[in-house]
């Protein structure tokens, strides 16, 4: 019996924390398109990454440090668990990254792809020529 409990206490757990990783991930994707541009420098990046897989895209998640530079703002600098295009950019430290912040939490913000074409170019593939 305690087992069966254990179980289903188990269970409840990991629903509700895939439940709150869900919310984070759609507004992490929403930021593409909504969030504020700016520059990130990687002051230091885990070797240790974990893949993941958002509405079919494949990202790597490090925990890092960066120096954000958005435009018309003081730069800050933020850490944590950040979700990276994975075989886009490789976020070593010294690296660049363009990033999208999100306008009412500067510590909420979106790793972008080269050039800040992670929108289209990541879901799609590589855009038709004009």
């Amino acid at each position: 019996m305690v087992v069966f409990l254990f179980f289903v206490v188990l269970a409840v757990w990991i629903l509700i924390m895939s439940s709150v990783a869900g919310r984070r991930n759609k507004r992490i994707r929403a930021l593409e398109t909504s969030g504020v541009r700016g520059r990130a420098l990687v002051l230091s990046s885990s070797f240790l990454t974990t893949s993941t897989t958002i509405n079919g895209v494949r990202y790597e998640q490090r925990q890092m440090t960066l120096d954000i530079d958005i435009a018309g703002r003081a730069p800050y600098v933020t850490s944590g668990l950040f979700s990276i295009p994975r075989g886009m950019v490789e976020p070593v430290p010294g690296a660049s990254l363009d990033v999208a912040v999100d306008p009412s939490d500067q510590n909420l913000l979106s790793v972008l792809g080269p050039g800040g074409f992670s929108g289209p170019w990541i879901r799609v593939g590589v855009p038709a020529p004009y």
